[in-house]
């Protein structure tokens, strides 16, 4: 009995401590949450119901807000401003709230289906047995591309919130690390006042943690929402594209079904027609308007109502004119979609693989003039976007009347309607594209096909475009022609393929020319005798006569008459002369210099800095070979205009020197006996005009002579060999003769009948120079 009561005492002991901090709840949560936070023990919130706790943490956060509040309004009669402590535990009680709404919605996702009436009943009707309607097939699409989009959003917010998460752990690591020191300055202050200020301290760091906790708390819910969402919604995505598998190639259109979808579009196409006619109507009564307020006297005042009703009468009229014109594109687009479902139609209503390839060509044509208008639906909605917000700036930083408010007003509310109509058209746009690539992806890749269908849908593909390419109308000539007296006009396309064939045939026959105009100078060389430099002008104008004779040919088989160049007339004919003056310029030289033949071919020639052999003698330029063996293009209109050295114009015979010195006290006549001896007995120096030695001079270093001698040039002589030859062979005789062959000599003479000066210098350290006397 006595052990129970030690007991008992024992427990009121130990409880006491958190009675008091249960009495004390109202300070006590700024410090310590009652309910269970991120970072507590596990078997407490194991224990604890998440709701209950969200309702109690928000009510008792509402009670110490409001305790704060009539605490502030005790202490002073006037209003205070928000303080820290407010703010944060205004924060506290907004984050308890949206966690338990939180709360809330992840129960209802628990309980609940997010697969909607109408998925319910498209998975149902097309998970029967086909033929599938194309109708519904196109419904499930868009509820399986909405599904998939909203799949992506969650995805995106999945990832945000994660980021989140890990910005707010760090930051409640920071604010338990703030308690901690706050709670150690707490402990080491001394004094009334420093304590209540260190008390102070560690309350607000304390909320702060616990703001921190309710957020990480709060996002982890969001997250758990959003991964419960998905995986709610990843199944029906998944039966919605197996679905989607299966009715794709077995979809039909049936013609209930596309009558009912035309009688659609006629609707929306009336409706769009009423909708300009009273568009019609309004902007002719603002006109109305408008020219009767402009023919006041008060218009001419700009700050007047009259001036302000006009400028708003202007707006409205300008957004109207481009209503009207978003309007017509409705309604070509309406139409156009129309045209679509009935080719739609006529490709399900057949088989023929031909029948199929003509729809995809009419769809396709449909896609890509919708892809077309779509950067400028795109450029002018994004224009009509900055209007608004630059009228929304200006309303908004200006110091506006009443009535100056409500004009701009007015003007903003216009300038969003041009917004709202390119955006209607863009959807519609886009709409009708998504659908368009849908049914050609259908016709496109058909499943039931089989490959040869495939193939040959494939090759009626190819084939149709490249026709399309083949028969495309470049443009258009009218060809004039006398009829009985009548003048008769017969017009003529001239395409793609027209052109290819003419420049395919002029390409073959300028070749077959080429072949026998080659054949056709052998022949005139060989056999005719005839001199191969005029042989080849004859081909050459030959050549030119029948490429014209070839072009006029080709353009009255194909059809296309010569008026077709009529339009270049002048303008052709001066850029064609400034463009070719050059090339004509060369081509007249060429034939001067063909016929003159005072340049043939083989003959050596010299000019600007080049020297070689002639080896070829075109129109337009010649060709010469250097004897390092570097060909040059020289025009021909160079050989006129330039000075032309040509060795071998009249004869091959040149004169070439050589100079060669002996040392003084040589015997002269014997040296140039041993020169012109080396010179007759070379077999390349001609005999006639002999070869001659002259004395030239007296040099400096040596008694100079100089050997004249001339050869015949031709490919196989080089007269740099030559040279070399005799120089070797001078050499070798003069030396076996004594004679010598000196080389530069200086003599220096120096004066010693004049004592020369001496200077004796000194180093810097005050030693003599070696050259100083004393230092020796």
């Amino acid at each position: 009995m006595i052990f129970r009561r030690l007991l008992v005492a024992l427990l009121i002991l130990l409880l006491a401590p958190l009675a008091y901090a249960q009495l004390a709840l109202p300070k006590q949560l700024t410090t310590t949450p009652k309910a269970t936070l991120p970072g507590e023990s596990a078997s407490t919130a194991a224990l604890a119901d998440p709701r209950a706790q969200a309702e109690a943490l928000l009510a008792e956060a509402r009670r110490v807000q409001e305790a704060e509040r009539l605490k502030d309004a005790q202490t002073s009669g006037e209003e205070r401003p928000t303080t820290a402590r407010q703010r944060l535990l205004d924060r506290l009680v907004l984050l308890y709230g949206e966690r338990l709404k939180l709360l809330d919605e992840l129960e209802a996702m628990k309980k609940s289906s997010l697969e909607t009436a109408s998925q319910k009943a498209l998975l149902a009707e097309l998970a029967g047995p086909p033929p599938y309607s194309a109708v519904r097939t196109d419904a499930l699409r868009d509820e399986y591309d909405a599904l998939r989009e909203q799949l992506k959003s969650l995805a995106s917010a999945a990832r945000a919130l994660e980021a989140q998460q890990a910005s707010l752990i760090d930051a409640r690591q920071r604010a338990a690390e703030a308690v901690r020191l706050a709670e150690d300055r707490l402990a080491r202050a001394d004094g009334r006042n420093q304590v209540d200020k260190d008390r102070n301290n560690r309350e607000l760091a304390a909320l702060r943690r616990q703001q921190a906790e309710a957020e990480l708390s709060t996002i982890a819910l969001g997250l758990d929402l959003v991964h419960l969402k998905q995986q709610k919604l990843q199944p029906i995505s998944q039966e919605m594209q197996r679905l989607l598998a299966q009715a794709l190639p077995k979809q039909r259109l049936a013609k209930e079904d596309f009558e009912r979808q035309q009688a659609q579009l006629r609707e929306m196409l009336a409706k769009v027609s009423t909708e300009i006619d009273r568009m019609v109507a309004e902007n002719g009564k603002r006109a109305a308007e408008h020219t009767r307020l402009a023919a006041l006297p008060q218009a001419s005042d700009p700050r007047g109502a009259t001036a302000r009703r006009l400028q708003l009468i202007d707006k409205q009229m300008e957004t109207d004119r481009l209503s009207l014109m978003t309007l017509t594109w409705l309604q070509g687009m309406i139409q156009l979609a129309s045209d679509a479902w009935g080719q739609r139609y006529v490709a399900f209503s057949s088989d023929d693989a031909a029948t199929r390839q003509a729809v995809i060509v009419a769809l396709s044509q449909a896609s890509r003039d919708l892809a077309s208008r779509e950067d400028l639906f795109r450029e002018l909605q994004e224009s009509a976007r900055i209007e608004v917000r630059q009228q929304e700036q200006r309303l908004d930083g200006a110091v506006l009347d009443a009535a100056s408010a409500a004009q701009e007003s007015a003007i903003l509310d216009t300038l969003k309607k041009r917004v709202q109509a390119y955006q209607r058209v863009e959807v519609a746009g886009a709409r009708l594209d998504r659908q368009l690539k849908r049914w050609l992806d259908d016709f496109g890749f058909r499943a039931e096909s089989g490959g040869l269908d495939n193939w040959k849908l494939g090759a009626l593909q190819v084939v149709q475009v490249l026709k399309g390419v083949w028969d495309f109308e470049m443009f258009a000539v009218e060809d004039s022609t006398h009829v009985d007296g009548r003048t008769v006009t017969v017009a003529y396309g001239v395409t793609v393929g027209k052109s290819i064939g003419a420049l395919a045939l002029f390409v073959v026959g300028y070749w077959l020319f080429s072949l026998l105009s080659a054949r056709l100078q052998g022949l005139m060389v060989s056999r005719f005798r005839v001199d191969e430099q005029v042989a080849s002008v004859i081909r050459r104008w030959a050549m030119i006569v029948l490429a014209v004779v070839l072009i006029i040919f080709i353009l009255n088989l194909a059809r296309i008459p010569l008026t077709v160049f009529a339009f270049m007339g002048g303008a052709l004919a001066i850029g064609v002369g400034f463009g070719t003056q050059t090339i004509i310029k060369n081509v007249i030289s060429g034939i001067i210099v063909l016929f003159e033949r005072k340049i043939r071919v083989g003959d050596i020639i010299a000019l600007d800095g080049v020297t070689g052999y002639v080896t070829q003698v075109d129109l337009r330029a010649s060709t010469v070979r250097g004897f390092d063996g570097v060909e040059a293009l020289v025009p021909n209109s160079s050989f006129l205009e330039n000075q032309v050295v040509n060795w071998t114009y009249s004869n091959a015979r040149i004169r070439r020197e050589i100079r060669i010195g002996v040392a003084y006290g040589s015997p002269v006549h014997d040296a140039a006996d041993i020169v012109r001896g080396c010179a007759d007995d070379h077999g390349q120096v001609l005999k006639d005009p002999k070869p001659e030695v002259f004395f030239e001079d007296f040099g400096d270093n040596a008694l100079l002579l100089v050997l004249v001698y001339w050869v015949e040039l031709g490919p196989s002589l080089m007269g740099r060999r030559v040279d070399s030859d005799l120089r070797y062979a001078m050499e070798k005789r003069l030396g076996s003769a004594g004679i010598r062959i000196p080389f530069p000599q200086r003599d220096l003479h120096v004066d010693v009948s004049q004592p020369l000066p001496v200077r004796v210098t000194q180093e810097p350290d005050g030693k003599p120079t070696p050259a100083d006397p004393r230092a020796r």
